[in-house]
């Protein structure tokens, strides 16, 4: 199998040739075009991994000024006529061509609802999320209808699909009442998107922010558009069995990561890699990390070596 058969087995439920494997990480967001591609098809190529996600590291252009509750009715946000958008079409055009239709590409978009916490910080959302939940739905409404036109707009370009970050799904943070007014419908909205086109995929990468100790109500997701789906097992507790359990789909994930694959061994990072395998089976499982690599001294050569871990375990 070539690098797109082994990952279009895995969201079919299928045991692939080998195990395949997939890591990321953030870029500054100073980094020109070339840097960013340079970045992302680096990684590609030193690692041998068998997906491509491209980065998200700006801010969506929303540009309302909330002062009141009410004003949540008001926003504003520039589609793909943007110069914001524009600039991301030709990171995704430089590195399509660059990766040369060797793996799936996907783009990274998070969730409406932390799109309006970049805009306009987490404090200010919740508090009004509290005091007039109609008009903060009604805004967020507005950001994921624009989402759509991006994530259509990203598609177009020859994307095989959209890696969603849902988030706001945190222990402490919204009632299930609130959480199903609040959060997912707009989620559902931008993940519709490549759920109705064909042969594109939605990869389900959920989140949760330091200030909730990362702790997620995993089961608020359970009925989400996704091919394949991605938590943090060592915040949620929840491991990669447990969670194929949750979802019954396949599952992407298997390291911490903040753990080996940032700063562990060779040795480490194998046992790590053969681990998530042996404890979940080889079917339906691609090898990644809880969430993007985070912290100092990101590593290629460490993430080679999990890629080659997978790949060389035997089935």
């Amino acid at each position: 199998m070539n690098k797109v058969e082994r990952v279009k087995a895995v969201l079919r439920g299928e045991t692939p040739d080998k195990v395949p494997a997939g890591f990321w990480f953030h870029y500054p967001s100073t980094y020109t075009v070339e840097e960013t591609v340079k970045g992302h098809l680096d990684l590609f190529r030193h690692t041998d991994m068998d997906i491509m996600k491209v980065m998200q590291d700006f801010m969506y252009p929303i540009h309302t000024k909330i002062e009141n509750a009410s004003d949540w009715y008001k926003i504003r946000f520039d589609g793909p006529d943007s110069p914001e958008f524009k600039k991301q079409a030709e990171i995704i055009r430089r590195i399509l061509d660059g990766v040369n239709g060797e793996a799936l590409v996907v783009q990274t978009m998070f969730g409406p609802f932390k799109a309006a916490s970049f805009a306009f910080g987490d404090d200010l959302l919740m508090a009004h999320s509290k005091e007039n939940p109609k008009a903060v739905a009604d805004g967020v409404k507005t950001i994921a209808e624009v989402q759509q036109e991006w994530a259509n707009a990203y598609l177009d370009l020859g994307l095989d699909g959209i890696y969603f970050s849902a988030q706001f799904g945190e222990v402490g943070r919204f009632t299930d009442e609130e959480w199903a007014m609040l959060v997912e419908p707009s989620d559902r909205m931008v993940l519709d998107v490549a759920k109705n086109r064909e042969d594109k995929y939605n990869i389900l990468h959920i989140c949760g922010e330091p200030e909730y100790d990362f702790k997620v109500h995993l089961e608020r997701f359970r009925d989400y558009p996704g091919d394949i789906v991605n938590w943090s097992v060592k915040d949620t507790g929840v491991s990669l069995s447990e969670g194929q359990k949750l979802y019954r789909r396949p599952i992407l994930g298997g390291l911490n990561n903040k753990g080996n694959i940032l700063s562990g061994t060779d040795e480490a990072i194998r046992a790590e890699v053969e681990e998530a395998i042996r404890g979940f089976g080889s079917t339906s499982m691609m090898i990644g990390a809880d969430c993007t690599i985070q912290g100092q001294g990101i590593s290629l050569d460490r993430i080679k070596t999990a890629v080659e871990a997978a790949h060389n375990f035997q089935l």
